[in-house]
């Protein structure tokens, strides 16, 4: 079982609107926790939605633990819209560790791109450099955001895997 905590948008395949289905043809049962339920993704431009407190996340988590999360084997987290997420992120990652000690989690730092830089408030930049990444078992970054949580500007293979 995959405990999935991303972003949900309308238009656009980004977050959970990406993971869900293809772990699913996989074989996995996916529970998905929206951080923000968007249009589309805040790249494209213009934009309409909300994000979701780290309250709300905690509140569904917990209702998901009172049915049993001694069987997740994978937290998956994206999309960080607001600085209070990555705190509930964590207390997850950590009732799901206890529940589970094998189980991994692994972080995709959305961050930005190199075309566009960050995207996110500086806020939730340092929260995931400082707090969320040292907490996951495996990281996705692109090579941008590698830059960003190494404090390293990777642009060949080399500088890539020193990073």
């Amino acid at each position: 079982r995959v405990l999935s905590i991303q972003s949900h948008v309308s238009y656009g395949h980004v977050g959970n609107s990406a993971a869900v289905f293809p772990l699913q043809r996989l074989g996995h049962e996916v529970m998905p926790i929206y951080t923000v339920v968007f249009s589309n993704h805040t790249g494209y431009g213009a934009w309409g939605g909300q994000l979701i407190s780290g309250e709300v996340v905690r509140s569904i988590v917990q209702g998901i633990d009172a049915g049993g999360l001694t069987d997740v084997d994978l937290v998956l987290s994206g999309y960080q819209g607001g600085d209070d997420i990555g705190d509930a992120i964590l207390d997850a990652v950590a009732l799901v560790k206890e529940r589970n000690p094998q189980a991994i989690y692994a972080c995709d730092p959305v961050l930005g791109s190199a075309q566009s830089g960050c995207f996110v408030a500086p806020e939730v930049q340092s929260l995931i450099r400082d707090r969320v990444v040292p907490q996951a078992d495996l990281i996705t970054p692109n090579q941008f955001e590698l830059g960003f949580v190494t404090g390293t500007d990777p642009h060949t293979l080399e500088e890539t895997l020193a990073s």
